[in-house]
């Protein structure tokens, strides 16, 4: 989307003007000799009204898609374009009528959309207008695949357009609002972040609004299970207290006998919820805690199934589920019922969590310590009695055992 074309058309814009409202009045109906619309764009043109005369063009043409030829509809469209350039307002009327207009034809509008997108200059505050309109009608047409790819652009494209704060925050929240009425949470919530990323040296009530947004798309959001970062934004911090921010709290540190209190007190804010898939990742989520608080140690079906409120008849496949997800390592042991979990995701990793690596890292320095010093004092030991022909005693410190071997 980032190349500039340019549209040529032959013929002095007067001239231009006249054809393309003479086929406009057409499609409306008018096949007379002089068209009323076409009397009105000329006496607006001889008055030097010119920046109404493009206004009006622009809010009228999207009556071109309606033409009988595909072809002649696409042509009278690019011939508008090459009539509204360097008239902003007159393009951004244009782009907006163009979506707003119901007619069919959606390749043909989105393909004029891209067109008058290339037209600008990469820099051109007007890429920002023109792409909104290009969004919108992907939106409308539910054909949202066909731009995410672009997405990822959008940061860059936002400076290159130079916006201001509040614009680039608008664009953000248009962008998160529709995506998330249209199903796309991922990627909805991807741009709540940046929103609220824009508060972050002023929130206000606005920003708690998005917030609030941002934590109920995470948490209905089928593979998310990492909330931790929702926290460092300063809007988010504000909700501290509110029902929002003790859900999040839930689904950051709790477990599921904590979310179904919760549930059962706060049945108006979890309405719009899907309650069994809050269950499941609550389910999840609270697997993965208690595997990362046992590491290495066996778990009991029955301490997985009081966890989970489950029958044991359950467990096996709560813990392939997990481990689908990504969140664990583990090896069930079918014939004893037990679970061993390798590895496991902190939900929070915090104080306490550094703490726990501190405590793991200074056992295994101790560890690495007392083997350098066996396989130190081995090596010496085995040195000295080649140069004898003896036998080779190790001493091994760490089982206060001695043990004998032959050097031959």
């Amino acid at each position: 989307m980032s190349a500039t074309n340019n549209i040529f058309v032959e013929g002095a814009t007067e001239a231009q003007i006249v054809e393309v409202t003479s086929y406009i009045a057409k499609l409306k109906g008018d096949e007379s000799e002089t068209p009323a619309y076409v009397s009105a764009i000329s006496e607006k043109l001889a008055a030097d009204k010119q920046a109404e005369v493009l206004n009006q063009i622009a809010a009228d043409s999207p009556i071109l898609l309606t033409a009988p030829v595909k072809a002649e509809a696409e042509g009278a469209l690019n011939l508008v374009i090459a009539i509204l350039q360097g008239n902003d307002e007159a393009v951004k009327t244009f782009s907006k009528a163009l979506v707003a207009e119901d007619a069919d034809r959606f390749n043909i509008k989105q393909k004029i959309l891209l067109n008058l997108y290339n037209t600008c200059p990469s820099n051109s505050r007007l890429r920002y207008d023109i792409f909104i309109a290009i969004f919108d009608a992907v939106v409308k047409n539910d054909d949202l695949d066909s731009l995410m790819s672009q997405f990822d652009y959008v940061d860059v494209w936002a400076k290159e357009w130079g916006l201001d704060l509040e614009t680039e925050r608008a664009l953000y929240s248009h962008l998160a609002e529709q995506l998330k009425a249209a199903g796309e949470e991922r990627a909805a919530y991807e741009f709540f972040v940046k929103t609220l990323a824009t508060y972050n040296d002023s929130p206000d009530a606005t920003s708690a609004e998005f917030a609030k947004q941002a934590i109920s798309t995470a948490i209905q959001m089928p593979n998310c299970f990492a909330f931790e970062d929702l926290l460092q934004y300063k809007p988010l911090q504000q909700l501290k207290g509110t029902p929002e921010y003790e859900l999040l709290n839930i689904f950051l540190n709790g477990n599921l006998q904590e979310y179904n209190k919760f549930a059962a007190q706060h049945q108006d804010l979890l309405a719009s919820y899907d309650v069994e898939s809050n269950i499941t990742k609550m389910r999840l989520l609270s697997l993965a805690s208690l595997g990362s608080e046992n590491l290495s140690r066996e778990l009991t079906y029955g301490d997985i199934a009081a966890a989970l409120e489950i029958s044991e008849s359950e467990v096996e496949m709560w813990v392939i589920d997990v481990i689908r997800a990504g969140l664990v390592e583990a090896k069930l042991d079918q014939l004893n019922k037990t679970v061993i979990v390798y590895r496991s995701i902190y939900r929070v990793f915090g104080k306490e969590q550094w703490q726990q690596l501190d405590s793991k890292l200074n056992s295994w320095k101790n560890s690495l310590t007392d083997i350098l010093a066996v396989i130190g004092n081995a090596k010496l030991i085995a040195g000295n009695a080649m140069q004898n022909g003896g036998a080779a005693v190790v001493i091994d410190s760490t089982a206060a055992s001695t043990s004998v071997k032959s050097s031959s």
